[in-house]
């Protein structure tokens, strides 16, 4: 079913060129605001921010930290404690009460030209990674988190993409035959990152570049598996997933702090009109005659969303198919459900069918036992179902609607 909402054509919006040093400098406020509305600074970051040696990777660790308080984690600065032990840059705790020891390094300059068909700068680069895993690798950290910036000040412009993340990817896993102590290293998480505005204070061309990728970790690899087997390995790395999601968020201030991202305002910086979770919509019924109802959940995907739609009169609820505008599609791929009124942050669109079971588990959160059981009571396997406790119940629930559906 498609929704009979009509939208007036919008304007795209515009903004000017800033400058790669103003960018930094705005950006690292940015990151330090974010730190203190989601969490605390760390004592030890704001005083490396105020010595001239230590202040460039202070920045770097700032942009860092910001991702992970807006994720939810809280941050406490590992060289504010105490002990002997090879201490992280800091400790990121999530609200499951996993702890992660993050580790934030930068590349501070190539001798070689960036050119990615370059055996030189391939060398150098997978040389780099060697080197840098191995050195965190020893410090035997526990949920280790590696951030490696590359420090590339070229412009890295769209069609070579894929080809450096080919490279990066490449160059951890020939990393991972190293060996510590005789052993191999412990599996980790490793975000690799391009902020050419930390390097180049005269360009004015933007480039951000950010990649997640697996170190020692076989199920955190590209490939086709199961649909069960995927949701497994997505709720076991979705804090790192959520963390890299997030990143939508630091790597760019927004031109205002009411909550409205840049793509969903106009060309005079006025919110433009958009699905929203409580309004009314006018939706074709079955019978081909014309309803309206009061949205209640909104699912977006690609370039439509699925809305559930309670009719005012009936109050039946209705699942509805709704096209998105360009705007609508371009803020959602970056931020997720929370652009049309839901409590949540930015979603990657790992997969449709991925995206859709995070979508379940936040409509089943607050559903009681009873409620549960009723969305699957045509289930052939409901008998097995009724033995598990809630929290598990509720994990099945989302992952069966959500093989029926997708």
């Amino acid at each position: 079913m498609v929704s009979l909402r009509q939208l007036g054509k919008l304007k795209a919006v515009r903004s000017s060129p800033q400058r790669e040093d103003v960018s930094a400098l705005t950006r690292l406020a940015y990151a330090l605001y974010l730190i203190e509305h989601n969490d605390k600074p760390q004592q030890n970051l704001l005083i490396r921010l105020r010595h001239p040696e230590s202040f460039a990777p202070a920045v770097y660790e700032a942009l860092v930290a910001s991702a992970f308080a807006v994720a939810g984690a809280r941050i406490n600065g590992a060289e504010d404690g105490t002990g002997n032990a090879p201490k992280p840059e800091f400790f990121a705790t999530f609200q499951n009460g996993v702890t992660y020891a993050v580790e934030a390094k930068r590349r501070q300059n190539w001798k070689s030209p960036f050119e990615l068909h370059s055996g030189a700068f391939l060398d150098e680069l997978h040389g780099w990674f060697r080197d840098k895993l191995y050195k965190a690798s020893k410090k035997a950290l526990e949920n280790p988190v590696y951030w490696f910036e590359l420090g590339i000040d070229a412009d890295i412009r769209p069609d070579q993409i894929d080809r450096l993340r080919e490279l990066i990817v490449a160059g951890i896993k020939a990393a991972e035959e190293i060996t510590v102590g005789g052993t191999p290293p412990s599996p980790a998480y490793v975000f690799v990152t391009n902020n050419q505005d930390l390097v180049n204070n005269g360009a004015s061309n933007l480039g951000f570049f950010a990649l997640l990728v697996g170190f020692g970790m076989a199920d955190f690899r590209d490939g086709v598996v199961e649909i069960e087997t995927a949701m497994d390995n997505h709720d076991k790395h979705r804090p790192m997933r959520w963390v890299h999601d997030c990143l939508s968020l630091v790597q760019r201030v927004p031109n205002s702090f009411e909550g409205v991202p840049d793509e969903l305002l106009d060309d005079q910086g006025q919110p433009i009109e958009t699905l929203r979770i409580g309004r009314l919509i006018q939706y074709p019924r079955g019978d081909g005659s014309e309803g309206v109802g009061r949205i209640r959940e909104i699912a977006s995907m690609d370039q439509e969303a699925t809305v559930v739609v309670v009719d005012e009169k009936t109050n039946q609820q209705i699942f509805v198919k709704v096209p998105l505008t360009p705007q609508e599609a371009e803020a959602a791929k970056k931020f997720g459900n929370t652009i049309f009124g839901k409590p949540e942050g930015p979603r990657e669109a790992i997969t449709e069918a991925l995206r859709f079971y995070d979508r379940m588990l936040e409509i089943y959160a607050n559903f009681d036992r009873t409620s549960l059981l009723n969305q699957i009571r045509w289930h052939y396997n409901f008998a097995e179902f009724q033995k598990l406790d809630t929290d598990a119940l509720r994990i099945r629930v989302a992952r069966e609607i959500t093989k029926s559906v997708v």
